[in-house]
This record gives C-alpha cells, sequence and structure tokens, in this order.
C-alpha cells in the first residue's frame, strides 16, 4: 500500500479525476488528470457490482497499489490517478498484470 501522502483520499478528489481523461483496458479503467500536486497522487476505485465480497474487494484494492507502487517514479510529478480494476484481474497472474500495468502507464496521453 503506499503512503497517505500518496494516495487519493477524499470522494471530491476521486471525482475531479474521474471527469479527466480515461484510459481502458481488459481488465481496468484508469482516469487521470494533471493537477498542482508535488508528487502523482493514486487511488483505486472498487465498484461493488464487480466484487461481490469485501474480502474479493480488498484483494483486488491490494493488487491495484501493489502495481501502482512498483511503477510510482516513471508517473508524471502531477498527475492524480484513479484505478478501477474489473473482476478478471483476481485471475490473472502477476507477470500479466505486470505488463498490462506497464502498458497502460506508458500510454497516459498528458498535455
Amino acid at each position: 500500500m503506499l503512503p497517505k501522502s500518496q494516495r487519493l483520499n477524499l470522494k471530491t478528489n476521486f471525482r475531479w479525476v474521474a471527469s479527466g481523461q480515461s484510459y481502458t483496458s481488459k481488465n481496468f479503467k484508469l482516469f487521470y488528470r494533471l493537477g498542482e500536486n508535488n508528487e502523482p497522487k493514486i487511488g483505486v476505485s472498487i465498484a461493488t457490482s464487480e466484487f461481490k465480497k469485501a474480502t474479493a474487494r480488498n484483494k483486488a484494492k491490494r493488487i491495484c497499489f501493489d502495481m501502482a507502487k512498483k511503477y510510482y517514479q516513471q508517473l508524471h510529478k502531477g498527475i492524480n490517478l484513479v484505478i478501477m480494476p474489473k473482476a478478471q484481474v483476481m485471475d490473472l497472474n502477476e507477470t500479466e498484470l505486470d505488463k498490462e500495468f506497464k502498458y497502460a502507464f506508458s500510454n497516459l496521453k498528458i498535455n
């Protein structure tokens, strides 16, 4: 899990980022928006329609934060990200997830 200073915490922040640009992948959706922050901020939003049980939601959140932590240093300094995983993310092995996150993070179109 990322430290609190590197995470999006407020519902208003999540909505603000979600109103920006998005990138859709087979296993997750990324919303991103540039802000005036000095370091990247990342949040994970879990849809209860995708993950019925709390244990599945928690595991999906841990998976997403672990992948984000891995590529955190490569992100643009002022970017705010919200990651929304799909249910399929639970079935992938770490190599496939790593490849997909790396591709997604490298293809963010930052103005």
